[in-house]
């Protein structure tokens, strides 16, 4: 029964996030080609820009609330009531008194951003009050992020993703209202993230109360020595966040001071599809998370290891599919979606920015061991020479080559890749006990996988007129329906299927 009721609470919270993905990926759909319209590629590419400089004041952050949900979650299952609240005050404490502190700097980083990046003088005042926005709403998310753990902690995710999905719709309805109403601003975008922002705090904090009344904010709980030892975890993930600034994160800022302000807007509009694909598998690699805590917590080695291959396989059949939609009718897509902007090349870097979540892709619940198992020391130190390799050889190759932004966005494409393929799934197996090629097999799977659902794309393209949106979209249904029965059949064992068809059977039924 309580197998039953982990994979129940799974599903729903899977099918939750799956909802709130498309949500989102239909509302950008539509709502970016109009903001591109109304304000140029080129200040488009600034909001993305603001929220890269965010991503960078993370790495501060990121130290103390990294492993934040691993730490009280132990504490909360092994029946340490009292330790856990120290975890979850020393925390909060920490975060309110940060965010207090990060106020100078980022109203530093907006007086003075004409001096750190190139923005042309008809957009500094919009640019700069953008930026200042979106730092707001950094500090907020900083203050109040402890009651959203509560979601994690009792593995009711699909609450969270029930608040996103609801924060999304607010978010958007508030941009489109200001866009209709008012001159358009690119400082819309970032008015709309923050009002969503204020909506989840709220939310937060009242189903913080809800599932986890025990838990309880209390200045005498704060614990020095309790906050030392989530730090000396948490700190090798900010060297690992570091990493992947170095090797992808940078891609604008490196645009905007080598190349240009128009090729940082063309790179953002190529990242914008592919970005909301990568956050859609690491926010459903992250649904498995508190499932795998919770096992590490109660010594349940065998069901934990189960899980894990599960959640690879289910990551396998999905994430294959939005990565041969997109290499098979992206040229198609972007002359519908931007018709004034040019297919081919943001094709072509879109491609170079996800591709290779394929492997990536179903990888997802192996970096969520590190965490789990407490080994992200090893992790990071791999990371980051990874990170400043890559960002060598990009600047290298900027500066020595005609490659231009290709090289931005192609570098990281194949630097991930390589360490996935030589750290992340050996080193993920070796920490479980078990030998170094026991998760190769999946990736293998969903590579083949991939290949197979692009050439579905490609065979349809001879009998199918993609050059209008009804046309493409059948396409792309096509794909999906045919990529997912291949991949039922390819990544999942026979007993898998069948234990599939029968819980389908069995919900029909009972409905």
């Amino acid at each position: 029964m309580v197998q039953e009721n982990r994979k129940r609470q799974l599903s729903l919270n899977m099918i939750t996030n799956i909802i709130a993905f498309i949500l989102n990926l239909f509302l950008n759909f539509f709502i970016s080609p109009y903001i591109i319209n109304q304000l140029g590629s080129e200040a488009y590419g600034y909001v993305k820009l603001a929220n890269d400089f965010v991503n960078y004041a993370t790495l501060i952050t990121i130290a103390l609330n990294s492993m934040a949900s691993r730490f009280i979650t132990i504490a909360l299952y092994e029946g340490k009531k009292e330790r856990a609240n120290q975890y979850y005050s020393s925390i909060a404490i920490s975060n309110i008194v940060l965010s207090t502190i990060l106020i100078i700097p980022s109203f530093l980083c907006v007086y003075f951003l004409e001096d750190l990046i190139e923005i042309p003088i008809s957009l500094q005042f919009d640019v700069k009050i953008t930026f200042g926005v979106v730092f707001l709403n950094f500090l907020i998310n900083l203050v109040f992020t402890t009651p959203g753990l509560c979601f994690f902690m009792k593995n009711r995710l699909d609450i969270s993703y029930r608040k996103n999905i609801d924060s999304i719709i607010l978010r958007f309805v508030t941009i489109i209202i200001l866009f209709l109403f008012l001159k358009p601003r690119i400082v819309y975008m970032a008015l709309g993230t923050t009002i969503s922002t204020l909506y989840i705090v709220v939310v937060n904090i009242h189903y913080k109360k809800v599932l986890l009344p025990e838990m309880e904010f209390k200045v005498q709980y704060f614990d020095f020595s309790t906050l030392k030892e989530v730090l000396s975890s948490g700190v090798w993930n900010s060297l690992t966040k570091l990493s992947q600034i170095f090797s992808s994160g940078l891609d604008l800022l490196i645009t905007n001071l080598y190349i240009d302000a128009a090729a940082m807007g063309l790179l953002s509009v190529a990242k914008t599809i592919p970005n909301v694909i990568v956050s859609f598998l690491g926010s459903l690699a992250g649904v498995f998370c508190p499932d795998f805590t919770i096992l590490y917590a109660q010594g349940k080695k065998e069901e934990l290891i189960e899980s894990i291959e599960g959640a690879m396989k289910i990551m396998s059949i999905i994430s294959a599919i939005p990565n041969a939609i997109l290499l098979s009718l992206g040229v198609e897509f972007y002359k519908l979606w931007v018709p004034g902007e040019p297919a081919q090349v943001l094709q072509i870097l879109s491609v170079l920015t996800v591709v290779n979540s394929c492997v990536t892709g179903p990888l997802q619940p192996i970096y969520q061991i590190f965490t789990v198992t407490n080994k992200v020391k090893q992790s990071s130190i791999v990371m980051i020479l990874y990170g400043f390799s890559s960002i060598l050889v990009t600047l290298l190759l900027v500066r020595t080559t005609n490659l231009g932004v290709f090289a931005v966005a192609g570098v990281s494409l194949i630097g991930s890749l390589i360490v996935a393929l030589f750290y992340h799934l050996p080193f993920g197996a070796h920490y479980l006990n078990l030998p170094w090629w026991s998760f190769f097999p999946e990736i293998g799977k969903s590579v083949l996988s991939f290949f197979v659902t692009v050439g579905i794309g490609y065979f349809l393209k001879l009998f199918l007129s993609v050059d209008s949106w009804i046309g493409w979209f059948v396409a792309a249904i096509i794909i999906l329906v045919l990529g997912l029965t291949i991949n039922f059949y390819l990544i999942l064992s026979k007993k898998e299927r069948n234990s599939c068809k029968n819980m389908i059977i069995s919900k029909v039924r009972r409905k």
